[in-house]
């Protein structure tokens, strides 16, 4: 029926057009005779001129000349209602247009549109009522008698109602043309999956948009089931497939108004959402069916104001053609993606109980076996080959054939009729095999709509856990009985130093019972005063989960003075927070004690040392003077007798003279050595290349002449003190020079090595050397190897103190009649 309409309206249209172009032509043939024919005659009779206009006011189509400067030269009746102008409103020159209409006006009447005479242009534009007009225009160019073109002249037929009516059937035909294919799409196939794609991208054809989706609703969702081929990867499968929430966006907005909407422009839209393309208008409508949503059809495009109103009328009539098969599809995809995740979740719990190590078995309701996995086959030795036949079997035939294995085997069967019949879920009963194995036994009955519908058992192989137990219980009473036992007070508070706990040894210490220090305070039951600022210092620094040791003085329960050495360390619980701490306390009173003895001992030692010391300056001072003065004696004697006295009475003046410089050196060295004791001089460093230097150059010139020191490479800086570097040096050159052999030219090398640690150093020289036997033996004070009067024996003892009193060892090498190297270290 609406197609015999449209044809009905086309042929009367085509009749029409073909009327008003004979029309036309002829009116605009008399018009331009009558125009020119005006010009001519102007100045005739004034009944032309009137004749003329009346004759353009009765034109139906509308009339403008226009000169070159946009002056309006005529117009008539039809051409003032066209513009929207009332009948006494006149208008002058087009500037008095809309700025829209004014522009595109001097673009028709162009130099470049009015070449062709015949050309028909059409123009749509909004006049001053507001009213929109849709016109067709035919100009030309008017001259003078002289042929100069002086103005345009243009005809406008307005065809608004003949235009927006073959707009209507072209839209109606468009319409017919989408309809014819959505129902060639849908008969393809009732699934509308198959053709989805087919159907999706003709709407977007129609909505000349490159972007359409189709949603399903699906278990209250938005599923996309079809999208344009732009949003396709290279395998015709949907990028980014959405799963739209009804809660968002203007998808969700209309899911739950049921009303389809234009959005002009998406900028403004809240609830908007930009997915990976960004549009900026949109179009989107519900698919109902029964008054229910099944679907979502939505279109983008990149530009605003893209989508008129009827699309949006289109597309809700498309949205009724496919309702019922989005509705069978949808419905048809609900229930394959149902079964598909109950396989998916039957493929996770087979997963899950044979990747568990527990062993578990199914039961259904009427107690047949359903499921039994790996770890419950490995657990009670099954052979895997055996699986199958398990399945179905009678959990009673089963579990009677099982008790065998445990040590109390009617127990075992009767427990688990009782668990079935109470229908409460079990935890961890332990079970003991009679192989020494032990299994715990876990039951969840599993309920259906409120009733039984089956049974889950769990086992597990605890043999492990429960020998591990039984040994940290022993350990822990052992542990216990060495703590109750130990020689060491043992004592547990919390941190308002609250005691919790104490061992038998603190009680033992203290000469308190247990009872009468837990739940108390220890500092203010044990310390003084001073004890309890000590302590309270030691409990902020343990919150801080700082550990140390300290000694502390307090009272026992008979008001006896003791003295503890505490070690005292955080307690934490399993969080990391410090609760308390520990403390081990040893009773330390008799060494104390005897600490206190040993410092008075040092103390009257010192001071008897310093007396001791006081009295070598005098005995020294009292035995050099007598001996100063025979020296004297015996040289003024040998002085003034020499002439007298006999060859031996000489003699013994000599004997006498080497004697008493004997006992001065000896004097002198015992005092040297005395001095080395007592001495406190910290050891500074010395320059020792320095100090050597000045050794040499002080030794006798007559010494110099019969030995050659030799200073291999320049010394190092030591940390020894300028006076003990010099006796070092000085005491071990004189050796050298002492005990060298008369038949050789004597030598004396000073070198040294850097060890680390330590700098070593070595005094070599080419004298008569030292038998092996006497390399202790020449350390020892005074003693010496022959009866020489220069040697007090005591020289080589106060090097040895001075090198081990600084930290460093001494030690020789030596061979007779080859000669001898001392070596010694000083620590860095």
């Amino acid at each position: 029926m609406l197609t015999n309409d449209i044809e009905i309206l086309k042929k009367a249209l085509e009749r029409e057009r073909k009327s008003r172009e004979l029309a036309e032509s002829f009116v605009e043939k008399r018009l331009r005779e009558l125009y020119v024919s005006n010009i001519h005659l102007s100045n005739r009779v004034l009944t032309q001129e009137e004749f003329q206009n009346d004759l353009l006011d009765n034109l139906v189509d509308a009339l403008f000349v226009i000169d070159f400067k946009g002056e309006i030269l005529k117009i008539n009746k039809e051409a003032t209602k066209l513009l929207g102008l009332d009948n006494d409103l006149k208008v002058n020159n087009i500037s008095q247009f809309s700025n829209r209409n004014k522009k595109g006006i001097k673009k028709l009447l162009s130099k470049d549109n009015l070449e062709n005479e015949n050309e028909v242009f059409f123009y749509e534009f909004i006049n001053e009522k507001n009213q929109k007009k849709y016109v067709t225009i035919k100009s030309k160019i008017l001259v003078d008698s002289e042929k100069n073109p002086y103005a345009y002249q243009a005809i406008v037929r307005d065809v608004s109602e003949k235009y927006l009516l073959e707009l209507k059937i072209q839209k109606q035909q468009q319409f017919e043309k989408l309809e014819s294919q959505i129902l060639k799409d849908l008969l393809k196939s009732n699934d509308i999956f198959t053709n989805a794609f087919d159907l999706v991208n003709h709407i977007a054809q129609f909505l000349n948009s490159d972007d359409c989706v189709i949603y399903g609703f699906i278990n209250r969702k938005l599923v996309q089931l079809a999208t344009t081929t732009t949003k396709l990867d290279a395998n015709h499968i949907i990028k980014n497939k959405l799963s739209r929430s009804i809660d968002k966006g203007v998808v969700g907005r209309v899911v739950r108004s049921k009303k389809g909407e234009i959005i002009n422009d998406t900028s403004k839209d809240i609830d908007y959402i930009i997915d990976d393309r960004y549009g900026l208008s949109e179009i989107t409508v519900p698919v109902l069916f029964d008054g229910d949503i099944v679907g979502i059809i939505d279109s983008k495009h990149a530009e605003k104001n893209h989508y008129a109103k009827d699309k949006l009328a289109t597309l809700s009539k498309i949205s009724i053609l496919i309702s019922l098969y989005l509705k069978n599809s949808a419905s048809e995809l609900e229930k394959k993606l149902k079964e598909k995740e109950l396989e998916a979740t039957r493929n996770r719990l087979g997963i899950i109980f044979e990747s568990y190590s527990d062993a578990k078995i199914i039961e259904s309701k009427d107690r047949y076996i359903e499921f039994v996995s790996n770890a419950f086959l490995s657990l009670f030795n099954i052979p895997l080959e055996e699986h199958n036949q398990l399945i179905g079997l009678s959990c009673k035939i089963a579990w009677d054939n099982s008790k065998v294995l445990f040590l109390y085997e009617n127990e075992f069967v009767s427990r688990i009729e009782e668990i079935v019949k109470n229908q409460e879920a079990v935890n961890d009963e332990l079970l003991e095999l009679k192989d020494g194995r032990f299994f715990s036994r876990s039951y969840n009955p599993i309920f259906l709509n409120g009733k039984l519908d089956g049974h889950v058992w769990t086992y597990r192989d605890v043999t492990l856990q429960i020998n591990y137990d039984k040994s940290l219980e022993f350990q822990n009473t052992k542990y216990k009985n060495i703590i109750e036992n130990i020689n060491l007070g043992l004592m547990e508070v919390d941190n308002k130093d609250v005691v919790l706990s104490v061992n038998k040894a603190f009680c033992n210490m203290s000469g308190y019972d247990s009872n009468e220090l837990i739940g108390k305070k220890a500092k203010d039951v044990l310390l003084k005063k001073e004890g309890i600022e000590i302590m309270n210092t030691k409990n902020t620094i343990r919150k801080n989960g700082i550990d140390d040791v300290y000694e502390i003085e307090l009272f026992t329960k008979n008001r006896e003075t003791k003295y503890w050495l505490i070690s005292g360390a955080p307690n934490y619980n399993i969080n990391g927070e410090v609760i308390g701490s520990f403390g081990i306390h040893l009773d330390i009173t008799e060494i104390k004690t005897l600490i206190i003895k040993n410092e008075n001992l040092i103390s009257d030692l010192t001071e008897s040392n310093i007396e001791l010391s006081n009295y070598a300056h005098i005995v020294s001072h009292d035995l050099k003077t007598p001996l100063h003065s025979i020296a004297s004696c015996v040289g003024w004697l040998k002085e003034e007798n020499e002439d007298k006295l006999s060859k031996d009475s000489l003699e013994y003046i000599s004997i006498i003279n080497e004697s008493i410089i004997d006992m001065d050196n000896l004097i002198s060295s015992s005092l040297q050595f005395s001095e080395l004791r007592s001495s406190k001089k910290e050891n500074n460093k010395s320059e020792t290349q320095l100090i050597v230097e000045s050794v040499i150059m002080n030794i006798d010139i007559n010494k110099i002449k019969t030995l050659s020191i030799n200073i291999l490479k320049p010394l190092p800086v030591i940390k020894l003190n300028n006076t003990k570097t010099k006796q070092v040096f000085q005491n071990l050159i004189e050796n050298a020079y002492k005990y060298r052999d008369a038949n050789k030219k004597s030598f004396v090398n000073i070198n040294w090595e850097d060890k680390n640690e330590h700098i070593m150093f070595s005094i070599e020289d080419n004298g008569i050397g030292i038998a092996e036997e006497h390399f202790n033996f020449i350390f020892e004070s005074f003693k010496k190897l022959n009866n020489r009067t220069d040697s007090s024996g005591i020289g080589l003892s106060i090097v040895k103190k001075i090198i081990e009193t600084a930290g460093g060892k001494i030690w020789v090498d030596s061979k007779l009649n080859e000669g001898t190297t001392f070596y010694f270290t000083i620590p860095r």
